[in-house]
């Protein structure tokens, strides 16, 4: 039986959850499970790690690649695209329940909380998806942690109207809130940590960053890094929609821009609602050090993008 089998690890945090793994336990304790294994990293093709080949799509690939398995980690499909995504993570589910996994993770994201902690429902579109597989895991008979992961530092464009540091002077929004940003590194240790520690059995945790930092203020961060002004514009939702379509700033989409910022501008109420404003000390705790600040991660990222 292996007792750490990972999906997603071709993927940002899975990647990360794989190499905090190969730094703490042996690799004969390591599973993990990939679609397509000529897209892994040369770390892990040789570290002599277990290899499974599973795709969610595919339930009838699952149980062979979930079989004798201790704890496994669901990370959620990258997507926005409801009934794909929930479909997809019931297929896993249910693949974990008819392989006996005994413990299973599930990474969500850090919307549908208030500025108390507590667990509500989100008005993000690309939470419902999550809230969803939530409920499903709960009443699986699984035992089962949901990890609520924080907003990706790395991710910050995606929150700040598509900004591109080579070239935009402003950011423009339809909401401003306060994010408790967090770093994909820091959540791939902590999860990895978290996982091989224990515990939490039945819990939804939050894995956030320790400090919280509106839009607004992320701007003046873009500004201080680049050494220009950068102004901070609220629009209205149809203004976004419009500016972004104008620009073809937006992510390529199944059923196209309009429809993808039509959904993703939900976030930015969720953002003004404070629903990813709550700072959960657990992930420090887990590191037993500090998290690394939102700014050192524009400064890296902004510095390396200058001269590649």
């Amino acid at each position: 039986m292996v007792k750490y089998l990972l999906t997603g690890v071709t993927g940002r945090l899975g990647s990360h959850v794989v190499k905090h793994f190969l730094r703490l336990v042996p690799p004969s304790d390591i599973a993990v499970v990939v679609r397509d294994p000529s897209k892994l990293s040369s770390e892990i093709n040789s570290s002599g790690i277990e290899i499974r080949q599973g795709d969610f799509s595919k339930p009838e690939l699952l149980d062979a690649a979930f079989k004798d398995t201790e704890k496994l980690l669901i990370i959620s499909v990258p997507s926005i695209e409801h009934e794909f995504r929930v479909k997809n993570h019931i297929n896993a589910i249910d693949a974990a329940k008819r392989a006996h996994v005994k413990h299973v993770y599930y990474t969500s994201l850090m919307f549908g909380t208030d500025t108390q902690g507590h667990l509500i429902d989100s008005v993000a579109h690309v939470m419902q998806a999550h809230l969803d597989t939530e409920v499903y895991l709960a009443k699986s008979g699984l035992t089962y942690t949901i990890l609520r992961e924080g907003l990706y530092s790395e991710s910050y464009s995606l929150y700040t109207g598509f900004f591109d540091h080579t070239k935009d002077n402003e950011v423009c929004v339809p909401g401003d809130g306060p994010v408790a940003w967090v770093c994909i590194d820091d959540l791939g240790e902590g999860t990895a940590k978290l996982m091989i520690n224990g515990g939490h059995e039945q819990e939804t945790v939050l894995l956030t960053g320790s400090t919280s930092i509106s839009i607004s203020s992320v701007t003046d961060i873009f500004a201080k890094i680049l050494h220009r002004p950068i102004n901070f514009r609220l629009v209205s939702v149809d203004e976004y929609i419009e500016l972004h379509k104008r620009r073809g700033t937006a992510p390529p989409y199944p059923t196209g821009e309009e429809d993808f910022l039509k959904k993703w501008a939900t976030t930015f109420k969720a953002l003004e609602n404070g629903e990813s404003a709550v700072v959960d000390l657990l992930l420090q705790q887990i590191l037993g050090r500090d998290l690394v600040p939102l700014e050192d991660i524009l400064t890296k990222l902004f510095n390396s993008k200058q001269t590649s």
